[in-house]
This record gives C-alpha cells, sequence and structure tokens, in this order.
C-alpha cells in the first residue's frame, strides 16, 4: 500500500494534491489525521494513503499511465452500435483495468447488472452501454398565487437527442465515461408548446394586468424544470404618514403635568416670545390604488392622520398645521407631538457663573442669591429669595429681594422710569423757562432796557436770575436723543432741540429767540398737562435691606430695614420702615421714613414734588429736603417731621427732639 505523510493548509488541498501527484480520483486516497493546527502550527498534519486495490492496480508491471499512442497494439478500443436494441457493445482490451461510469448518459451493463460505481475489468470482458435519449419537450403549468399578485408558469423543457459513443475509443488504465460520451441533438419529437399556446393559456385564466413581454424569452431559456414569472400585479403605493417639523429641540426628560413650575438653566434653555411657531405639520398624502394580474383593485393602506397635542399656552394655527405660543416663555417638547409654554422660569439655585445671566419674558422666580457681574432681566415680576450682589436686575412687573441688596442696580417698570424722568425733567425745564421768559418780557418793557434788544435782555436775565437754564436744556436734550419710548414723538424732539438751540452759547441774542422760546413754553406746558404717566397699582419694588446700590422704579419703593448711600428713584410713593442714611431719595409720591439721615453719614437728601407729603418719625442733622425747588436744611434733630406745600408754601410740621 502506497503512503505518505505530509502537512498542508486543508485536508482538501492536500487530498487534490495527491490526486494529482498519484494519477488518482481523490476518492481513491485515505487521510488519517497525525495532528490539528494549534498555536505554534497552523498546518494540518497527516498520513495519505492510496487504497489497497488502487495500489496493487498502479503498481502492476508493464501498466500505462499515460494514454498510449494509437499506433501500438490493443490500444483502440472498438465500439459496435446496435440499431434495434439501441445500445453500444465494447470489448476491452488489455490495457484498461477500471471504468468509472457516469449514469447520466446512460446504464453501464458489465455481467448483465448497470454498474453505478466505478469497477475493475480484466481483459477480454465485454460491457454494454444503452444511452439515455429525449424525444424533447416544452410545456408548462400557468398559475395564478398570492390571491392574483402573481402568474407563474411551471416550465417543464427537455432538448430532443442522445448520447453516443465514437468509433474508436482510446485505451487507459482507466476509463472516464464522462469524458468518452457525447451529446448529440437530434430533431423534436415530443410535445412543444409556443407562444400562441402561452397566450392561450392567459386568456384562459383571464389575465390582462402586468403581463410581462419577457417572459416568453425567459420560459424557452429554462432548462430542465424552472419557473417563469408571466405577470405581476402593481402593488398599491403605500401613503406618506404626515411629517413633523420641530422647533423645540429634544423632548423633556422627566416633565410631570402636575407640577405647576419647572426648574431650567438658563444657559441651555431657548426664551421665545408670544406668536412664535413651535412646531409645524407637513401633511401626508393618500395611497395609490393598485391591480392584480385579473384586473382588481387592490386599495392601498388608508393614511393615519396624527394630531397634535397642546397643552397651556400653545394654540394651533388656523390652518392646523402648526402650534403656536400664546405667551413668552420656555417651550417645552412633553414628546413628540405634545407641546406646551411654561411663563414662569424657576431656578432652584444661585445665578453664577455656572447658571449664566437670566433673560426671560415673563416671572422669574430664583431661590438663592444672584452673584456680581451678572443680571436678571424680565418681561415679568422678579422674586429673589436670597441677596444680590453688584448685579443688574431688570423686572417690568415688580421686584422682590428676600435677603440684602448689596450694591448693583435695580430697576422696575423701565418703561414708567423713562416716562417719568422725562416728564420731571420736561416739568422742572418748564418751570425755569416759565419766569424767565416772563422776566425777560417785564425787563424789556421797562424804561431801563430801552436801549435793550430782546436778546440782550433775555441774555442778561438768564446770567443773573437762572444760570442753569441752559445747562437744565441741555441735559434734556441728551435724555430725549438718547432714550426711545412710544411717547417721545417728532414734536417734542423739536421743541426740546429748538429751545436748546435759542438758550445755549449766542443763542439768546438771537432776533427771534424771545418770540420762539415763548411758542415753545407754550407748547411745553400743554404737553406736560396732557400727558398722563399711568402706573400700575401693583408696580413696586421690595427690598428687605439695601447699601450703595441705584434704584430705578416706575413705581412705589419699599424698604423694610434700611437703606444706606443708595440711590432711590421711583414714580411712586417710598416707604422705608427703617433708617434711611446717606444718598438720595427722589420720589413722584409720597415718602414714609422711621428715621431719616445720622450722624457720621454724607448729607441724606429726600426730593418730592409739592402735591406730595414727607413724613419722618425721626430725623437727624444733615439732611436736605427738596420740594419743587424749595430746599429745606435741617440742621437739628426732630420727631415726627412733616413736609408739605399747602397753598402756595411750603409747610414743615416738627417737635424737636430730646437729646439721644
Amino acid at each position: 500500500m502506497k503512503e505518505e505523510t505530509t502537512r498542508g493548509k486543508s485536508i482538501d488541498d492536500i487530498r487534490s494534491e495527491y490526486a494529482q501527484k498519484w494519477d488518482c480520483q481523490p476518492e481513491d486516497l485515505d487521510i488519517e489525521v497525525l495532528d490539528k493546527p494549534g498555536f505554534l502550527s497552523r498546518q494540518w498534519k497527516v498520513r495519505v494513503c492510496l487504497k489497497a486495490e488502487q495500489s496493487d492496480l498502479m503498481s502492476t508491471p508493464g501498466m500505462v499511465c499515460d494514454v498510449v499512442e494509437v499506433d501500438g497494439p490493443n490500444l483502440q478500443i472498438q465500439t459496435a452500435w446496435n440499431a434495434a436494441e439501441k445500445k453500444y457493445t465494447i470489448h476491452l482490451t488489455s490495457s484498461v483495468r477500471q471504468i468509472i461510469p457516469y449514469p447520466e448518459a446512460g446504464a453501464l451493463l458489465w455481467n448483465g447488472e448497470v454498474q453505478l460505481e466505478s469497477f475493475r475489468v480484466t481483459e477480454e470482458d465485454e460491457i454494454e452501454f444503452i444511452p439515455n435519449e429525449s424525444l424533447g419537450q416544452r410545456t408548462w403549468e400557468l398559475v395564478i398565487r398570492e390571491n392574483g399578485l402573481t402568474a407563474v408558469a411551471k416550465v417543464d423543457q427537455e432538448k430532443p437527442g442522445r448520447y453516443e459513443l465514437p468509433e474508436l475509443i482510446t485505451a487507459d488504465v482507466r476509463l472516464r465515461w464522462e469524458d468518452i460520451v457525447v451529446w448529440k441533438e437530434t430533431l423534436p419529437e415530443g410535445e412543444y408548446w409556443d407562444q400562441k399556446h402561452l397566450q392561450e393559456d392567459i386568456q384562459r385564466l383571464k389575465i390582462v394586468h402586468g403581463i410581462r413581454s419577457e417572459a416568453w424569452a425567459e420560459i424557452m431559456c429554462v432548462e430542465g424544470n424552472g419557473e417563469v414569472v408571466v405577470a405581476k400585479a402593481t402593488l398599491p403605493l403605500a401613503p406618506i404618514p404626515a411629517r413633523f417639523e420641530d422647533f423645540v429641540g429634544e423632548c423633556s426628560k422627566g416633565y410631570e403635568e402636575n407640577e405647576d413650575r419647572i426648574d431650567f438653566f438658563a444657559s441651555k434653555k431657548n426664551f421665545i416670545n408670544e406668536g412664535t411657531i413651535l412646531a409645524r405639520k407637513i401633511p401626508g398624502k393618500e395611497g395609490v390604488e393598485g391591480k392584480d394580474v385579473l384586473d382588481r383593485p387592490i386599495p392601498p393602506l388608508p393614511l393615519k392622520d396624527i394630531q397634535f397635542k397642546l397643552k397651556k399656552n400653545v394654540k394651533l394655527s388656523e390652518d392646523g398645521l402648526e402650534v403656536v405660543a400664546t405667551s413668552a416663555g420656555i417651550p417645552v417638547r412633553v414628546d413628540e407631538i405634545t407641546y406646551l409654554v411654561e411663563n414662569i422660569y424657576l431656578l432652584n439655585q444661585d445665578v453664577d457663573l455656572a447658571t449664566g445671566s437670566i433673560e426671560f419674558p415673563s416671572e422669574v422666580f430664583v431661590y438663592g442669591n444672584v452673584q456680581d457681574g451678572l443680571h436678571v432681566y424680565s418681561g415679568g415680576k422678579v422674586e429673589i429669595q436670597g441677596s444680590v450682589s453688584k448685579a443688574e436686575i431688570r423686572a417690568e412687573k415688580g421686584l422682590k429681594v428676600f435677603h440684602n441688596v448689596l450694591g448693583g442696580h435695580l430697576v422696575v417698570g423701565a418703561r414708567y422710569v423713562v416716562r417719568s424722568e422725562l416728564l420731571r425733567r420736561m416739568r422742572e425745564f418748564h418751570e425755569d423757562l416759565t419766569p424767565c421768559l416772563m422776566q425777560t418780557t417785564e425787563l424789556f418793557s421797562s424804561p431801563e432796557a430801552e436801549r435793550l434788544k430782546p436778546g440782550q435782555c433775555l441774555k442778561l436775565i438768564m446770567e443773573r436770575r437762572f444760570p442753569d437754564l441752559p445747562k437744565i436744556a441741555t441735559d434734556l436734550e441728551k435724555f430725549v436723543l438718547g432714550t426711545k419710548d412710544d411717547l417721545l414723538t417728532q414734536e417734542i424732539v423739536l421743541l426740546i432741540r429748538t429751545a436748546k438751540r435759542f438758550l445755549v452759547g449766542l443763542g439768546p441774542l438771537d432776533p427771534q429767540a424771545l418770540p420762539l422760546l415763548q411758542r415753545v413754553n407754550q407748547a411745553l406746558e400743554q404737553l406736560v398737562l396732557n400727558i398722563s404717566l399711568e402706573v400700575p397699582e401693583k408696580l413696586e419694588c421690595e427690598v428687605d435691606y439695601i447699601q450703595g446700590a441705584t434704584v430705578e422704579c416706575g413705581g412705589s419703593f419699599t424698604c423694610f430695614k434700611g437703606t444706606y448711600n443708595s440711590t432711590i428713584q421711583t414714580g411712586g410713593d417710598v416707604k422705608i420702615e427703617g433708617v434711611c442714611r446717606g444718598g438720595k431719595v427722589i420720589s413722584s409720591g409720597n415718602v414714609e421714613i422711621r428715621e431719616l439721615g445720622g450722624s457720621g453719614v454724607s448729607i441724606t437728601t429726600v426730593q418730592l414734588p409739592g402735591t406730595k407729603r414727607l413724613k419722618v418719625e425721626y430725623c437727624h442733622p444733615n439732611v436736605m429736603i427738596v420740594v419743587d425747588k424749595e430746599i429745606i436744611h435741617i440742621e437739628e434733630g426732630y420727631r415726627q417731621l412733616e413736609v408739605y406745600r399747602e397753598r402756595g408754601k411750603v409747610q414743615v410740621e416738627r417737635l424737636k427732639a430730646m437729646a439721644r
């Protein structure tokens, strides 16, 4: 027995290599695995053995392994065809030792038995070969499948012909019948259906839709058995669902509908105004109907319409395709189709560098402190549970600070603050300009000024009695030009600029100065009377303690403990339940202070119009009270101090305080 030990990458590669090397079939080899691939070697180690019968065959003396020359004896095998029995008879020579049948070509008989596997022969053996033949046919069965979606032809097609042997076969040790037989086509004698038959089948089954023009060519190309799609239904087009365009962002995790407020970081949320579009729906399209091979309609899937779910402070547009905010605030996307707007901003920590400053169009609640250098801007009310340190707070509808305000700037009702300041400045300017013009007219009419011109009289009166009038006019013009408000019409701006033009520098000497200033003064008087400042009743600023800060409030101001060295300007009443030391209080309403001024501090100033009252329980020295144009200096301590104007005169009621 022939054997050898070798290595290789795979068993199949080794088998193929040795079958070629030993000139045998791969199935004639026995392979014993000695070592499998491992960590050190990735090759198979095997022992290759040639089967005993094959080894004996190859070791026979005088064996010829290759194709032998045709001139020698016993090297050609004669085949005889028996037409009556339709078979071949072959007388073998001594050179042939093994025959490998090919059952597909026909039956190979040896010793009267059909051989299906390779077998050994000896000299002078006779074998018979009955070749397979086909008359040829092309038939099919046309069926409708999938409830009319397809029509399929089950094709059975055979080519006409038969297997034949050549007259002479070259002798070899091993004869492979597959290499010897030849297929020869013949004229068709079986049943062959044509394209007309296919059309008749189509009409018989009433197939009228989706017939494929290439079906006949595919039927002709089928070898043996196969299926060909003759007709296909037109499937319905699926509907295009509605699509949503979101302008808010990701859904808010952990949102609960029962919560009245949500905690957000200012640096991570966008604030929107009323009328902002939060989402838009792009309507879907209905599906298109299809047809099966029998021309029956195939309905498409129904279009599922999805509607927005609306929570608070949102509405649908008139066409129902857009979600619109009905108030300013923070937009919230609860899920894919649910929207709302929170109009309250709640921060459960300090306003610091981590959160950033806050700019929100509605109410703001801070449960912490506001640190240095940051700001809180609100279009509504602001409540700060902690303290404010050198920060800017702007609240349009009210402010309440529960603890200290140290430095910084508080603005409450900025629009009303601007209008209140405008009215105050215009009233102050009018009150100075009116007597100035009256005295100028009197001077010009007096005999002592018969050599003076009107402009010279105006200049003289201004320099001697109203030296601050040019500065007041200049400051008023700067304020008007630097302020943006609906109240500042073109008429007001023109009046102020005209007044400043004829009051500053050489303007009073202009011949037209006096008559034009008189017209300006009349117009200003009418404007001051007509402009009404409607301040909301609940517009107020409330603080616990304030020091070194500036407060501008369009409404009332209340301090519960005390104010130190602060400037407080209000359009309403002022109430300080503690002490007020240093700084300035400018009020357009009544002023109530428990303790005013103090020793060892700078002068404390309180300014109010003559139509209002000042009430002080205890007033220290070094206090200045300004009522319209009149200034009252308090040089000693008083109790129950009350200042007001009555019948054109400022009245001061007080009780002298006992030495403390």
